[in-house]
């Protein structure tokens, strides 16, 4: 008998979420317009769910790090996660865990770094099924010009992500130089 899943839901600072997990690890993560829309879509992916919201250590701690991902982004990548998909979709999600915070890299770039270099669209195919949204960071792929190209949760979202972790990086930045002039001086 496998796990239940369990799952939690409400506003964030990004919009309404909807998280689930099964054996402490992320398997779901959808934003939605509306807690009935998130909850519909889930119940047709995970028909066997609880029927009811569950408080769970593992679900709080999660739900913590989408409420705070604008001013810690990090901390969502410390979440264990555990993705379902064909091997193809495994080897592009794979790729974009391993992708640090901050960076960007195109649709191309990621297909050649899976060693599928002519399959761009279906490397931009398996970023748009991605159903754990900014736990596997999809957001973090743009077009070979530059633009954001599309997002599954919407480009206005996609660019206050992007947003959120070039401020983290800059804000890292500056504590790393400043400690390195602490230590010259």
């Amino acid at each position: 008998m496998s796990a239940e899943i369990q799952f939690k839901q409400g506003k964030t600072p990004l919009g309404y979420l909807l998280i689930a997990a099964q054996a402490g690890e992320l398997v779901y993560a959808e934003f939605g317009e509306t807690p009935g829309s998130l909850l519909s879509q889930f119940r047709h992916n995970y028909p066997d769910s609880n029927d009811r919201p569950s408080v769970d250590s593992f679900l709080e701690r999660a739900w913590s790090a989408y409420e705070n991902f604008l001013q810690e982004p990090e901390a969502l990548y410390q979440i264990a996660v555990r993705v379902q998909g064909s091997e193809f979709q495994q080897q592009v999600w794979s790729a974009l865990l391993r992708m640090p915070t901050g960076t960007r890299q195109t649709y191309t770039s990621l297909a050649q770094s899976i060693g599928q270099p002519t399959a761009v669209r279906a490397v931009a195919s398996a970023c748009a099924r991605n159903s754990i949204a900014l736990r596997i960071p999809c957001h973090r792929i743009l077009r070979s010009d530059g633009a954001l190209g599309g997002y599954r949760w919407g480009l206005a979202l996609k660019q206050r992500l992007l947003n959120a972790e070039r401020r983290f990086n800059e804000a890292r930045r500056a504590q790393s130089s400043e400690a390195t002039e602490a230590v010259v001086d």
